[in-house]
């Protein structure tokens, strides 16, 4: 009900600004969805039977306002890799969009929707990057007049007969077509410089009958609903390439939806964008369309024209579909070069130029990280990439937490900031009382710095450790403080606990390091008073055994 109030809000107060919203939306989107069903396959209608399916249930069942979806880079790689390894059949492609939104419903369901937004950045600009040199490698051939590759290795490979198979026609088409999208936005920027690039070189290939390659026959009318044709067999490879499809979708939509977040001043909701991006990626599939996610250009172009509901992703969709009806026979004569000259400006913009440009001034770390992530995307598999380079990331944002070592540790005489509240204690027991302080949580970064600590006591009576500052504990974490207390108590040292919080010591005692309740104080000063304690006590032992 929330979107349906959402629209018939809408309809009484902004119709002019989402109809302009949506329409501006579906005219850019209409060569890239043309190109990307090129390009993976299946097929131009393919692209543009998932633009209508994507754009009109994912934006009215999402949670993203202003969001307009349909097949994007990412997720056409992915469907031309599934297409090529798949000998060809489509229909495998179709059930991997259907389990692939299942999937992405599930993920909304369960609240994983807020889990996108801990991809560290490297990872994710080492995967755009990735993308967009494979759409740019798989284009090269077909800029030149040439059948396209579904891997950048068979598109370089290809290359070889570059000199004796390539298309002049097609050469100039292409470069005409890269001229006037370059060029047109200085004219205006208002100027969708796609679509009239493509309307102006279509029609030039048109009246001057160029021998180049075309999109061909596109059926039109509306699309025919239909289960894709697989069988027990093939359910390996469509949950694989469905759990592909989830993942990627899923970080492409929510990636455009904080861009707009921040152009729009509002919040969009994350669980329920992925059930929406679920529900278009199913309807994609049973009408045989590519998979789609949330695509930044064409929801940015509706969000500036006016767009400011869902109703403007509504329309968007409405709108592809009256060209699917109205104009297929148009479409059909769109030559194959113009789609990849414009596919090849969408690889150069998904590309993180501004990271590439400063990796002199980028952490080496976090550059290590972006190109095994590119290197993963582009030779191996995506999701792969993503895996590694989240990995990678964690073990090294690790060891830079643990190299840090935020935690101080020391004897009571040496550490400055102890000073006032141990200056009333003797000199001897100072000396041979150590503090660690933790700052932050014990976990397996932490494991090092406790055994550093375990070698450098010596004469040491009592250890003091502070879990002031600890909001969590992990097993490693566990593991290592129970063996430094093993070591600790074996040579005679006691150790105490300073402001270790009750789901702490549970979940300690949980994990075998038992934390004795006799030994736990509230605050530093009331574990010095049991240190003078005892230490009195024991001078009293001292001289009692003299006498």
């Amino acid at each position: 009900m929330t979107v349906f109030n959402s629209i018939k809000e809408t309809v009484r107060t902004n119709p002019l600004g989402d109809l302009t919203g949506g329409l501006m939306a579906a005219i850019v989107a209409l060569p890239l969805c043309l190109a990307f069903g090129v390009a993976s396959g299946l097929g131009a209608v393919a692209g543009l039977y998932g633009a209508i399916a994507c754009g009109i249930f994912a934006a009215l069942f999402g949670g993203t306002a202003g969001q307009c979806s349909g097949p994007t880079g990412p997720m056409t790689v992915v469907a031309a890799a599934v297409f090529a390894t798949a000998s060809g059949r489509a229909d495998l492609v179709f059930a991997s969009a259907i389990v692939g939104g299942l999937i992405q419903m599930a993920m909304g369901y369960v609240k994983a929707g807020q889990l996108i937004g801990y991809i560290p950045y490297p990872v994710i600009s080492g995967f755009m990057t990735g993308i967009g040199a494979i759409i740019i490698c798989v284009e090269i051939a077909p800029l030149f007049g040439m059948p396209t590759s579904g891997s950048v290795v068979n598109a370089l490979t290809s290359l070889t007969s570059l000199p004796t198979a390539w298309n002049r026609d097609a050469v100039l088409i292409s470069a005409a077509t890269l001229a006037l999208i370059y060029l047109l936005p200085f004219v205006s920027k208002k100027i969708p410089a796609s679509l009239v690039a493509l309307v102006a070189v279509t029609l030039v290939t048109h009246v001057f009958q160029l021998e180049i390659p075309k999109i061909g026959s596109i059926p039109g009318g509306f699309p025919q609903p239909k289960l894709p044709n697989v069988t027990f067999a093939d359910f390996h490879l469509v949950l694989q390439n469905g759990l592909t499809l989830a993942f990627l979708g899923a970080i492409d939509s929510l990636l455009t939806s904080i861009v707009l977040d921040k152009v729009t001043g509002r919040r969009h909701d994350s669980d329920r964008e992925l059930i929406g991006q679920g529900i278009g990626n199913i309807m994609s599939g049973v009408i045989g369309g590519l998979p789609g996610a949330g695509a930044t250009m064409r929801s940015m172009v509706n969000v500036k024209s006016g767009g400011t509901t869902a109703l403007s992703g509504i329309l968007h969709g409405f709108f592809l579909l009256l060209v699917l009806i109205c104009f297929s026979r148009i479409a059909a004569e769109i030559p194959l070069c113009a789609l990849a000259s414009i596919l090849t400006t969408v690889g150069l913009s998904i590309m993180d130029w501004r990271v590439l440009r400063s990796l002199n001034k980028t952490p080496r770390a976090d550059v290590a990280v972006m190109f095994i992530v590119l290197s993963l995307t582009i030779f191996v598999d995506l999701i792969v990439a993503v895996l590694v380079g989240v990995a990678v990331a964690s073990v090294l944002f690790v060891k830079q937490l643990a190299d840090a070592n935020v935690s101080s540790f020391g004897d009571l005489e040496t550490l400055e900031e102890l000073k006032e509240v141990t200056e009333h204690i003797p000199e001897s027991v100072r000396r041979s009382t150590y503090s660690y302080v933790l700052n932050g949580p014990l976990f397996f970064g932490e494991a090092k710095n406790f055994t550093d600590a375990i070698e450098k006591i010596s004469g040491a009576r009592y250890v003091i450790l502070s879990f002031l500052n600890v909001p969590l504990v992990d097993q490693t974490g566990a593991f290592a403080l129970e063996t430094a207390i093993e070591k600790w108590q074996a040579k005679g040292i006691k150790v105490l606990f300073v402001g270790i919080s009750p789901h702490i010591r549970e979940a300690l005692n949980k994990m075998g390091a038992n934390i004795d309740m006799e030994y736990c104080f509230e605050r530093f000063e009331k574990a010095l008073d049991a240190i003078n304690l005892w230490e009195t006590e024991r001078s009293a032992q001292e001289e009692s055994d003299v006498k």
